[in-house]
């Protein structure tokens, strides 16, 4: 009989009205003992770091066992996500390490090595980039939608200066011809006088 790392939450009376039961059962051939407990913890971390991301914010329960792997991840809405696509979980790790402990039990054996990769399925998914990226692409929306709003503002602002330049170039103008004519006419009359 495989052991098994079962999890239970007891969720709150919403959508599912009910308990919710996640399982992860190792896979034929891991052996919890052949790693050290350092190592352990450091999945255990690992699973701890990722069940937020996976859960795309916060999480209503997030723990997890060095000692027996045994982990829990619910999400804030009181989902259990399949962690086993997404790497620097437990069951990436265990996956991994089965196939490192496959590759050991088949010393000098192509044809069992090659068995150890097919069988090794590990999880591919990164949760953390997911979420960099999701908060990337919509940082540079509005980035370009900031840029492209100020560009706008920016030529609103240049055109108006240039209207206002143009009819205050106008005006300066009018005077300008107007004061000449008024000076013109101020020295017809003033020679006018002495005529």
């Amino acid at each position: 009989m495989l052991p098994s790392v079962v999890l239970m939450s007891a969720l709150a009376v919403g959508a599912l009205g009910a308990n919710t039961t996640y399982t992860y059962t190792f896979p034929a051939g891991f052996n919890i003992g052949l790693v050290k407990s350092d190592e352990l913890s450091s999945w255990c971390q690992g699973q701890r770091n990722e069940c937020p991301s996976i859960c795309k914010g916060s999480t209503k329960q997030n723990t997890c066992e060095p000692s027996t792997l045994k982990f829990n991840c619910v999400c804030a809405d009181g989902s259990v996500p399949d962690v086993s696509p997404y790497i620097q979980t437990v069951p990436f790790y265990v996956c991994e390490a089965t196939y490192g402990q496959c590759i050991d039990a088949h010393p000098n054996d192509a044809e069992g090595q090659r068995a150890c990769k097919a069988a090794a399925t590990c999880g591919s998914k990164n949760a953390s980039a997911e979420d960099t990226t999701m908060s990337s692409t919509t940082t540079a929306a509005s980035t370009t939608l900031a840029m492209a709003t100020s560009t706008s503002a920016s030529q609103t602002t240049s055109s108006v200066a240039a209207a206002s330049a143009t009819t205050n170039a106008a005006a300066l103008f009018g005077l300008e011809g107007y004061s000449t004519g008024l000076m013109a006419g101020a020295m017809f009359f003033a020679a006018r006088l002495f005529l």
